[in-house]
């Protein structure tokens, strides 16, 4: 395995897997390096800017995993790791689903996708920062949209997501309220995450390779 980050993510990765032993990370790179060593399992924590810099070669060599979804709004990026999966048949893994609904719906549906995210430390004063287009919104603010991109392409698509982004004072809980309209059916979600603790996406990480080769999974 290859991790990719060694920031907040990526430190609690990497201590969480001195408790996987069935697991052994042959290399821990930054988003700077030059080249990515060959791994059946590459695992970037360290956002959009690797995953534009590391993403088609390391799905070339094996499975990858992102928290980087952001960087995916790029149509010809996702297309060059979209055909090279298919031609390989590694597996591209987006992390993380907090948002419930696009999935349980028919990828040729017509459905729409609604997120309201709020979030300390977005801007320089709380209020309102973004209203419009997943499109747009991510590609002003990439490091925090990566769930709402991952939702959105594994679901009704980026065009057909709106995103309501919102700075909030200093201490504020991190939230994500979501609603999913698919015919005949509206699915809403609300996400809450406290501070301090463990980091949310890390810990998705390390319970996912606990689980990689479960028989059993839950949802779709």
């Amino acid at each position: 395995m290859t991790l990719i980050g060694r920031g907040r993510i990526g430190s609690d990765v990497a201590e969480g897997l001195r408790h996987l032993p069935r697991y052994r990370v042959v290399a821990v790179i930054g988003r700077e390096a030059t080249d990515l060593p060959p791994s059946q399992l590459t695992i970037d924590t360290a956002g959009p800017a690797a995953l534009r810099a590391f993403g088609p070669s390391a799905i070339r060599q094996g499975d990858l995993w992102t928290v980087g979804a952001a960087a995916l709004i790029d149509d010809s990026l996702r297309r060059m790791i979209e055909t090279r999966a298919r031609d390989t048949g590694h597996e591209m893994r987006l992390f993380t689903g907090w948002i419930a609904g696009p999935m349980l719906c028919p990828p040729d549906a017509k459905a729409r996708l609604f997120i309201r995210q709020s979030a300390p430390g977005l801007a320089e004063r709380p209020g309102v920062i973004f209203d419009g287009p997943l499109s747009d919104a991510a590609a002003r603010f990439p490091d925090h949209l990566n769930t709402a991109t991952a939702t959105a392409i594994c679901g009704p698509g980026i065009a057909a997501t709106r995103v309501t982004l919102t700075c909030t004072p200093k201490g504020s809980a991190h939230r994500i309220y979501a609603r999913f309209e698919m015919p005949g059916q509206t699915i809403r979600t609300e996400v809450r995450f406290d501070r301090p603790g463990p980091h949310p996406v890390a810990s998705a990480i390390l319970a996912a390779l606990a689980r990689y080769d479960t028989p059993m999974r839950l949802g779709p």
